[in-house]
């Protein structure tokens, strides 16, 4: 069985998983979420945290989906989710969520851990192009960086870019890894 997450009420109440957080047998994945000590910090347990706050019929993106891949070291606060392409548009409201409505291309989502995500490709895309748009977001230069730091992922990055799609900042984005 893959690792997972333990979320508050289910099965452990709040009060369980604050004792055996106090007790060293659980490490707060996220702010709601637990594990155990044991298991290392893994894109499967932060998806599975993640599970929370993106709605079904959602992926998590831009610096959500960067904390799953790893990119981002913290849990970003709020969280960010894109209805999915063909799926009929529901408004969610939650407190810690945003979320857009405009679609994101099912080719560009992946699953992990029963979460949609975007992919490392798109997550990268996303995030580079927040940071051009609004250089104060400490999140998404703490996210860009990550990913910069993942060289062996450039080529890939590259690749993904130079796919012909419709999207702003493409030249910009890809000057970013032939910088770093």
């Amino acid at each position: 069985m893959a690792p997972s997450a333990l979320l508050a009420g289910s099965p452990l109440s709040v009060a369980e998983l604050s004792a055996a957080l106090l007790d060293g047998d659980l490490a707060r994945i996220s702010r709601t979420a637990y594990a155990s000590s044991a298991l290392p910090p893994s894109v499967l347990l932060r998806a599975s945290a993640a599970r929370e706050f993106v709605p079904d019929g959602y992926a998590a993106t831009r610096t959500t989906a960067a904390w799953i891949h790893g990119a981002l070291a913290r849990e970003p606060d709020p969280h960010h989710a894109h209805v999915l392409e063909g799926v009929p548009l529901k408004r969610h409201w939650r407190h810690g969520l945003v979320a857009h409505t405009w679609r994101i291309p099912l080719v560009d989502v992946t699953r992990i851990a029963t979460t949609s995500v975007t992919t490392l490709e798109r997550t990268y895309y996303d995030v580079a192009r927040a940071s051009i748009e609004d250089p104060t977001s400490s999140d998404a230069a703490e996210a860009l960086e990550g990913f910069l730091g993942l060289r062996e992922h450039h080529d890939d990055f590259l690749a993904w870019l130079s796919q012909g799609r419709r999207l702003k900042f493409t030249k910009q984005v890809a000057a970013l890894l032939t910088m770093s």
